[in-house]
């Protein structure tokens, strides 16, 4: 009896036996702004694009936690790296390290000829080594299916292999962020750097007819409603500053 109690014990108290083919430890990634090296200042606004969609795409890996496109930019801004060259080795350690990121993702677009060039690199944080490269090149009608690219080629660097039904999720949030469009894209990437230059109602403006444009995607969606968010507050400190300067107004009349 004493030994059948003690074999019940162990099995109550033993942890499950493992899944064949669980997740490891999800890696935190961080996707930094692509810079723009084309020499067209029209190009800047993209390098924010193309990170977010890059970031919603990756996003659908249990086995990486991807930082908030807001929540890296505030740290960003606040560190003043907002306009540092972030393709640099160096201080894209530096980011990810703010930003307690393992990996950071950096790239870049360049114009070859008449068509357009994306390059990208993984690079470990805690190292700063350079773990992998890639490039993608197509005319710029094609540059969803340059960012479906590369999305997929990070995780094959990492060796990450999607489930079905992950697989399926990227597959419809890239056909959704397609519906809007090169052109309209443009858009959204201007709405983002509004956005990050504190800018909220400008941006909110250019979010809004892409909603109509492109209701589905998750990118365009996510960006309004931030943007929407921060008007808000904006506002509401506005307010509130206004207040109290009439307020101290007032103690100041004799």
């Amino acid at each position: 009896m004493l030994a059948l109690a003690l074999q019940i014990v162990l099995l109550l108290t033993s942890p499950p036996p493992a899944t064949p083919g669980a997740s490891l430890r999800a890696r935190t990634l961080a996707v930094l702004n692509f810079d723009n090296n084309t020499g067209r200042a029209d190009y800047d606004p993209m390098g924010r694009g193309l990170a977010a969609m890059m970031i919603n795409d990756l996003a659908v890996s249990p086995e990486l936690r991807l930082v908030e496109r807001e929540r890296m930019q505030d740290v960003l801004k606040e560190q003043q790296m907002q306009r540092s060259a972030m393709f640099d080795s160096t201080t894209a350690v530096k980011a990810g390290r703010l930003l307690g990121a393992e990996i950071i993702a950096t790239g870049s677009l360049a114009a070859a000829g008449t068509e357009l060039r994306i390059d990208m690199r993984l690079i470990r944080v805690e190292t700063g080594e350079i773990i992998k490269s890639a490039r993608a090149t197509g005319p710029e009608d094609k540059l969803f299916d340059l960012e479906r690219q590369l999305a997929e080629r990070v995780l094959k660097d990492l060796d990450i292999a999607l489930s079905p039904e992950s697989v399926e999720l990227m597959r419809k949030r890239q056909e959704a962020n397609r519906e809007m469009g090169v052109r309209a894209f443009r858009d959204f990437s201007s709405g983002l750097l509004a956005m990050d230059n504190g800018d909220y109602v400008r941006a909110a403006d250019l979010f809004r007819p892409l909603m109509m444009q492109a209701p589905d995607s998750p990118v365009v969606a996510l960006a309004y409603g931030e943007a929407k968010r921060r008007a808000s507050l904006a506002a509401k400190e506005a307010a509130k500053k206004k207040a109290g300067d009439a307020l101290r107004g007032l103690f100041k009349k004799p």
